[in-house]
């Protein structure tokens, strides 16, 4: 974020469709082992505040629907103290708070809750994604627990993170010309459309698309010596870990639902482009993602690695085309007046005629996907030292509309994390057992 005298201040650009959309909250829980008190993690957090400026923000948005990211007049972060009484309270307390909406006007956008034990201690964030992904906040909760273990440390704020764009990012001219063509139409064409949101509807909005929706998820994971084994059979197969996973999972939907053997898949899969941008963002916290979406015919006759191959394959293609990667940052070329109507049609499920033709390209509506795959990679944690030392680091996935599963992966220190969440109207929690059991059967070859 770029310092404004006493505050600081980034312009929403690349997410900026994504702002009041009710279900895109993600979260990080980390795990830390001891119980750990109340004041040093509000001494950690008010150093994170500085570190980490834009999880410290609120949302100011001017008439014509441009939206801010400021610190100016936002208060300490939140943190609520509870006890811990079972493993199962971080995705709890995640599946509540996803359900109640974001203080924009006021901030700070991150919520902070501390769940413990005797013996363990759940130090938890949700926030929006239009603020950070899923890598850029397992660093910020590292960092919050390595200034837990280190209270004299100094912190300054960091540089300003890159503005994602088409300036910005390699691309061609040609890259998704049809599109932008469109949505240059629509921001002429469209003036009925507009929609200047504040606080006050978002929270109206929220409550309406929470209303008809129910989540759950499942929490498990492979041990160091399984995912060692798994990655050591992708090399010999030649294909991806993420491959594999994906072949798992859709194998495994196979074996809860025979009806779904040798129909056509649709799975969305999360990419992160940090590396694609001219500036290289490293650890600063921001929605450094896209998404590619690609088509599996689910082969009866396919056998595990087959169906590997196959994904691996298309993902690496998908991966090496440009206009593929950076269809999403074509919403930024969208008036944002207009693309809060569409999160508002989206939300109450009111889809007019015109606004289809978005839905169309970026599948937010109805049954089409079977899988949303996010693998967020592998992250070594260096020690943090006594006296708090973290062990884990859990993600939680939004789940977007179009789609009846999430699985987000996270491999911390050589153990990996596997968080599967699902709409309980699409699969209810016997099916997604199976689909856990028989995933995990196939990714550890028994």
């Amino acid at each position: 974020m770029q310092p404004e005298h006493n505050h600081c201040e980034q312009k929403i650009s690349y997410a900026r469709a994504a702002l009041w959309a009710p279900f895109y909250a993600v979260g990080m829980a980390a795990r830390i082992h001891g119980a750990v008190t109340t004041e040093p993690v509000k001494a950690a957090l008010r150093k994170l505040q500085t570190l980490y400026p834009s999880m410290a923000s609120r949302v100011r948005v001017e008439k014509d629907g441009t939206a801010w990211l400021t610190t100016e007049g936002v208060g300490e972060f939140s943190l609520e103290v509870r006890s811990r009484t079972s493993d199962d309270d971080w995705f709890k307390t995640f599946l509540e708070q996803e359900k109640i909406p974001f203080t924009f006007g006021s901030g700070p956008v991150a919520r902070f809750f501390l769940l413990r034990d005797d013996q363990t201690t759940d130090l938890i964030v949700v926030l929006p994604h239009v603020v950070c992904d899923g890598y850029s906040v397992a660093h910020a909760m590292w960092d919050a627990v390595a200034l837990l273990n280190d209270p004299d440390r100094v912190v300054t704020p960091p540089a300003p993170a890159p503005v994602i764009g088409w300036q910005t990012i390699p691309h061609s001219p040609y890259n998704n010309l049809l599109l932008r063509g469109l949505v240059r139409v629509v921001n002429r064409t469209w003036p009925n459309r507009r929609v200047v949101m504040h606080q006050g509807k978002y929270e109206e909005i929220h409550r309406q698309y929470w209303a008809r929706q129910r989540h759950d998820l499942l929490s498990f994971g492979l041990s160091p010596a399984e995912t060692s084994d798994l990655a050591a059979r992708c090399k010999q197969h030649g294909v991806t870990v993420s491959g594999a996973l994906m072949a798992a999972f859709l194998m495994a939907q196979n074996d809860a639902r025979p009806a779904m053997r040798g129909t056509r898949r649709e799975i969305t899969v999360a990419v992160n482009i940090r590396d694609r941008l001219v500036q290289i963002p490293g650890r600063a916290v921001g929605a450094f993602a896209s998404s590619i979406d690609l088509v599996i015919p689910s082969r009866s006759d396919a056998s595990f690695w087959e169906l590997a191959r196959l994904g691996h394959t298309r993902i690496h293609k998908l991966l090496n085309n440009r206009a593929a990667v950076l269809k999403p940052l074509v919403m930024s070329e969208l008036d944002p007046t207009i693309a809060d109507s569409l999160i508002i049609s989206i939300a109450t499920d009111h889809i007019s005629r015109e606004l289809r033709l978005f839905t169309r390209f970026f599948k937010v509506t109805g049954e089409s996907r079977c899988l949303n795959f996010s693998n967020i990679g592998r992250i070594d944690l260096p020690e943090t030292g006594a006296p708090y030392r973290l062990t884990n680091l859990l993600p939680f996935p939004p789940l977007v509309p179009g789609g009846g599963m999430v699985l987000n992966v996270l491999t911390i220190n050589g153990q990996m994390n596997l968080i599967l969440k699902f709409r309980e109207n699409r699969w209810d929690k016997a099916a997604v057992a199976i689909i856990r059991d028989q995933a995990l059967s196939y990714l550890t070859g028994a």
